[in-house]
């Protein structure tokens, strides 16, 4: 498998906040479709797993386009709260509320090229 990050976001609409995550330009991935029988609440997805493959801008830019769509994300009037958790190709786990940008640096480049 080739490096990737791996982020799972948990909350209710957690595979339109995943979804939303990776339009991020720069950032080409895909989503982990539920598997039968995934916890569901009110007909939305409650966890929703995906992947970062390719950073196809500099890691400093992919950076500021994460935080900045974090906090649209979490001023949107429609956006539901969702716990989001990144764990980078080398295992390393950081949740995205809490993470500093020097933390989501470290993260991006363990695959950038």
């Amino acid at each position: 498998m080739p490096d990737q990050i791996t982020i799972a976001v948990e909350g209710p609409e957690a595979d339109l906040a995943l979804a939303d995550l990776l339009t991020v330009p720069g950032i080409q991935g895909n989503i982990q479709p539920p598997e039968t029988g995934e916890a569901t609440k009110d007909g939305g997805v409650l966890v929703a797993i995906g992947a970062i493959l390719v950073i196809a801008k500099g890691v400093a830019e992919i950076v500021d386009e994460i935080i900045a769509w974090r906090e649209k994300w979490k001023k949107s009037a429609t956006a539901k709260p969702v716990n989001i958790v990144i764990q980078d190709a080398k295992g390393n786990r950081l949740t995205l509320d809490n993470a500093t940008p020097e933390q989501i640096t470290a993260a991006m480049q363990t695959i950038a090229t």
